[in-house]
């Protein structure tokens, strides 16, 4: 897919049970892209890491926001946390694990971090 239909937006529940369908959103756009099936297993894996990193931050989330876009011949993909305000009763993820995995599946990957933890993680790769 060398053009720019396939554009993709999901907000939901800061849930780890609503987790899935981000993977699944993401996943149908990388089969749209063209992804072979071993890279389309990493996007689920690094979704999974994402999601899990942003849940478990000092602040807590009350919204996961997906944002994902076939463009020129990269799949990008940002995901954020819209904060509550509230605290959270979450153990925080150890963010040089979450870059580590992110980085051993996805070629180029950015963290957002401000003063209530990961607020933004985005990744993308070649299609």
């Amino acid at each position: 897919m060398a053009d720019n239909k396939g554009e993709i937006f999901l907000s939901l529940p800061a849930d780890r049970e609503f987790v899935l369908l981000a993977r699944m959103m993401l996943s149908g756009l990388g089969m749209m892209a063209g992804l072979d099936v071993d890279l389309i297993d990493d996007l689920r894996t690094a979704t999974d890491e994402c999601c899990d990193c942003l849940l478990h931050q000092p602040v807590a989330a009350e919204r996961l926001e997906l944002h994902a876009r076939v463009e020129g011949n990269r799949l990008h993909c940002c995901l954020n946390a819209i904060r509550a305000g509230g605290a959270s009763d979450l153990p925080m993820n150890d963010l040089e694990i979450t870059r580590g995995v992110l980085e051993t599946l996805m070629p180029d990957v950015t963290l957002e971090c401000d003063s209530c933890g990961v607020g933004s993680i985005g990744f993308s790769l070649p299609v």
